[in-house]
């Protein structure tokens, strides 16, 4: 396989992954807006199972959205920088144009969205259960939905870019 097969075929690989983590964070988000109409359709606290239940929904489809993110660092960028807090690097990173390299992935509102749900997920794995509030997690869980139709939309206009760098590959040869 020459260089450029390999480059091709890591690029479509990328474009698979990219799809699997787009579907398992929709579901993801199905998942927590299921579990959110139950809790409002209670009275009374919320109880601890559900508290827990929805910080591992929004812990799991803030890191199903750093693998993508990921992803696409080590296979176009280099390589994510794992210095200090590369969590909020790598965000930050998405929302930045490499000239001659790759386009924004996402746009800076929807960093600065998406920075929300990195920034619980760091609470979720360093705190206890006692810390967690219902009423932070449900604003997280109402917006998801939203988040993900933002996230779908510039992964679309992203994956067209990674196809056309494929088709120029093809045609041209370098």
């Amino acid at each position: 396989m020459t260089a450029k097969e390999r480059k091709i075929a890591r690029l479509k690989r990328l474009l698979a992954e990219l799809n699997e983590d787009l579907q398992a964070i929709a579901k993801i988000a199905s998942k927590a807006r299921a579990l959110l109409m139950e809790v409002n359709a209670r009275t009374g606290p919320v109880p601890d199972r559900d508290l827990m239940a929805m910080a591992a929904y929004l812990h799991h489809f803030y890191t199903g959205v750093e693998s993508m993110f990921e992803r696409i660092s080590r296979q176009i960028d280099g390589g994510p920088l794992k210095a200090g807090d590369w969590h909020r690097e790598l965000l930050k990173s998405m929302a930045v144009e490499l000239e001659g390299l790759r386009p924004a992935v996402i746009s800076r509102e929807l960093m600065e969205e998406l920075d929300e749900y990195r920034r619980f997920r760091h609470l979720f794995r360093h705190a206890y259960a006692g810390e967690l509030r219902w009423m932070k997690m449900k604003h997280l869980a109402e917006n998801m939905a939203d988040i993900v139709s933002l996230l779908e939309n510039k992964m679309a206009q992203f994956r067209t870019f990674i196809k056309n760098v494929i088709t120029e590959l093809e045609r041209n040869g370098s």
